[in-house]
Formats: structure tokens, sequence, C-alpha cells
């Protein structure tokens, strides 16, 4: 076998290594390259260090600035500090709240507040604002030092606003010697007869409302009805309803109430009910197509927006748990809603009545009575002897006494014994004749040619 030779050892030749580095040297492009490299390691370098010199510089100036002392000499201010501003307050009467308090509120002096409400006494007596009234107060405020070097803030009112109603204002203003005087300032209200149609298909209330009608109108038209008309059982849907209605507008034209009712129409199954206004010794009252006056002795529902939830008869009482005679009508409806008069009359019980709750009852002739139950409360403004007109709010719905929900217990005594509230033949009111018929049959021409050309308001 042959023996592979060793191999020798290499060893680095020191003399060509630096003779090819001579060459790399030399070599044309050496130059810039190496310039190139060297100038971003400067550059890249320098920014670095330019950044942390500034950042360094931004800390020790900071740092200087929290440490140093700010020093205020206010002995020249004294004099001069004396700030003042205008300002206005528009405010909302809540209840309870009074002038004094709004004025002290802002900041007026007593001496002011006094001078105000003494300005007002002849025109507007403070008392005589109510919750929801609209305030604007336009005042100065003044800021300075007070007399023990200490700020001091004053309010001088310039002028106070007061909107009683949509058609008034009451104005209080200062005068450059520092006196108050007040004066009431009419709004100019346009009138207008706005016409209204809408077919139910809810609620006579609610469809009204959604045509544009305003609540408290409907309201109105809703108590014209109910002598006649039994709101749970009468209406039904498909039935129409059309309206004539005074619309006052301001200077911009804005819509700012609806006055009275001109005309009403009910058609309940295809027979209309029309109620038409009339003036009668300068009050407005309301008289069918012949005629006759809509109002009558007593209302057969005296509530609005109520359902019949138990008539007149024999029922299983639901408290007892026994059949028992229920000598009234009960209407569901929530709690605190209106309670009316069904007639004119004299309040005779006015308090808690065993079952009955808070009870009351009313004394119409010598032989009619009516008679509310289960009420959550009464209205304050009457008593026992007080003499209240149909329509008058006397209480409040409840579920006091023996009641398992709010509701109105509605009885109609006879000589003093209960009846069926449904079965009275209340008697009618006024009926024109002669020279005030054909003074109504004027009117009533009048205002049918109003439907006839008026459009329908669509909201």
């Amino acid at each position: 076998m042959k023996k592979t030779p060793k191999k020798r050892s290499q060893k680095f030749d020191w003399q060509k290594i630096a003779k090819r580095v001579d060459r790399a040297i030399e070599h044309r492009l050496f130059k810039p390259v190496s310039v190139s490299i060297l100038t971003s390691f400067l550059l890249f370098n320098g920014f670095q260090y330019l950044e942390s010199s500034v950042a360094d510089y931004r800390e020790a100036r900071e740092r200087k600035i929290h440490n140093t002392t700010i020093k205020i000499n206010l002995s020249n201010l004294e004099s001069k500090f004396d700030l003042s501003e205008d300002q206005v307050a528009e405010h909302h009467i809540k209840s309870g709240e009074t002038m004094s308090e709004i004025l002290s509120e802002i900041g007026a002096s007593e001496q002011d507040v006094s001078a105000i409400l003494a300005a007002m006494k002849n025109i507007f007596a403070a008392n005589k604002i109510t919750a929801g009234d609209e305030i604007t107060v336009k005042y100065r405020v003044k800021i300075g030092y007070g007399e023990s070097k200490t700020v001091k803030r004053n309010a001088v009112v310039n002028s106070i606003t007061i909107s009683p109603s949509a058609e008034e204002r009451v104005k209080i203003s200062r005068d450059k010697n520092g006196n108050y005087s007040a004066k009431k300032i009419t709004i100019k209200l346009a009138r207008h007869v706005s016409k209204y149609f809408g077919v139910i298909k809810n609620s006579l209330f609610e469809d009204g409302v959604k045509s544009g009608i305003s609540p408290n109108t409907m309201m109105q038209m809703i108590q014209l009805y109910g002598y006649d008309v039994d709101f749970q059982r009468d209406i039904q849907d498909g039935d129409k309803f059309e309206m004539l209605v005074e619309s006052f507008y301001d200077e911009e034209g804005k819509k700012i109430k609806d006055g009275n009712v001109i005309y009403s129409s009910l058609v309940l199954k295809n027979n209309p009910i029309e109620i038409y206004s009339h003036k009668v010794a300068g009050r407005i009252e309301y008289f069918d197509g012949k005629g006759n006056s809509v109002r009558k002795s007593l209302l057969r529902t005296p509530i609005n927006g109520a359902r019949i939830s138990s008539g007149f008869g024999m029922r299983r009482h639901p408290v007892l748990g026994y059949s028992k005679m229920h000598k009234g009508t009960d209407f569901a409806a929530s709690t605190g809603t209106p309670i009316f008069a069904a007639g004119d009359g004299v309040i005779t019980y006015y308090g808690v009545k065993g079952g009955y709750g808070n009870y009351t009852q009313i004394r119409h002739n010598s032989e009619y009575s009516t008679a509310y139950g289960h009420a959550s409360r009464f209205n304050k403004k009457f008593r026992v002897g007080s003499r209240v007109k149909q329509g008058d709010v006397v209480a409040y719905v409840g579920t006091t006494g023996r009641s398992t929900g709010p509701h109105l217990h509605f009885e109609v005594l006879y000589k003093g014994t209960q009846i069926n509230p449904a079965k009275v033949k209340a008697t009618s009111g006024v009926r024109l004749a002669g020279k005030e018929l054909k003074s109504f049959q004027a009117a009533k021409a009048e205002i049918d040619r109003y439907r006839k050309n008026v459009p329908n308001q669509i909201k």
C-alpha cells in the first residue's frame, strides 16, 4: 500500500497581503466609499449627541423654573383691582320659589331687592308669580376690594322681565339715579281660525292631539261632549271629529296659544253631533244646531280619559269577596287624574268616609246630589259649604278606602238614595229664542262658511 503524503502546513505570505492592500487603497473607488462610510458614522453619532444635549438642556431649564421663587408685588394693584361684567339670567319659577330668593341668589343687595319689590307692588305683586312663570334678569356684576382688602362681589340689577302669560310682560327697570320703576307691556297677538279634521283610531284625545290640536283644547272639547257622550262605550274606531279653533300668533308668526273652540263635530256611527259657539250676555256658550245649550244639569262622565271598570248593579265585591249591590259607576284612571263636579252645587261632605276613603258629596238641588269616592286628595280651594260650578276640580283620583286600584267611584243620589247614573236624564240649560236665536243662526251660518273655506291643518 502507498502511504498518503502528509500536507505541508501553509504559512501566511505577509508580503503578498501587503501588496493586495496597497492595490485596494490605490483603487479609484476606495476613497469615495470610505469617505461616505466615515461621514455617515460622524453624522449619526453627531445627531444622537445633539439630541441628548437638547434634552439635558430642557430638563435643566424646567428644574430651574420649578425651583425658582416667584415674587409678586401687589402694592400697586390694590387701587386698580376693579372688574365688572354684564350678565343675563333666564329662570323658570319653581314651586315655592320667591322673587327675593332669586335676586338674592344672583347677589343683589337687600336695598335693591326691597326697591324692586316696592316698584312691582302697584303693577304686579310678587306673590302673584306662580310656578312656571319665566323671569329674565339683566344685571352687572362688580368685583373689587372691600374695606378690609378682601375681594367683594356685588350685583346691580338693571332690568327684570316677567312673563306671567303669553300676552303680557311686566318690566322693572333701573334709571341712572338708581331708582326702579315697573310697567306692564301688552303683547299684540294676531287671531286666526284653524281647522282640524281626523279619524279616531286610538282615542279621541290622542288622535286629536296628533292632528295638531293642543291638549288643553282637546280637554275643552271632551268636556263639551261630556253631557251626552259616554267616551267608553259610544266612541269606536273609524268615528270622525272636526274642529274650528281660535289660534293666536305673535309678531314673528309663532303660534302662542289656542283660544276658544268655535265649532266641534263628532260623527259617531255616521251620526254627527255638532256644537256651535255663540256669545250670550258677553260670555261664550255652546249650542247644538237648533240653539239648545249643550250644557246640562249633570255631566255623565265627571272625569276625562277614563274607562268604566264597573257599572251600577249587583257584583262580586273585589275586596269583600261576596256579591253586593254596587251603587255607582267606577271609572278606572291613573292616580292624580282630576275629578270634576258633575254640576253646580254646594259641597256637603269633604273628608274620609269608611270604605269610600276620601269622599266628596255635592248637593245640586233639593232632589239630586252626586258623590265621589276613593280620592287620593282634595282640592284645597274648597271645603264643606263651598259653592262649586260644573267642571270645577274637586278632588283627584286615588285608591283610598276599600279599593284594589286607583279609580273614581261616582254616585248619583235622588232624595238621598243612590240611582243608576246612566239613566239620569239631565235637564238642558239655555234654549235660545226670538232675537237671540236669529243672532245665533247668523253666527252659525258664518261658522259653516269657515268650515268650507278654511283648509285642514296638517301637523
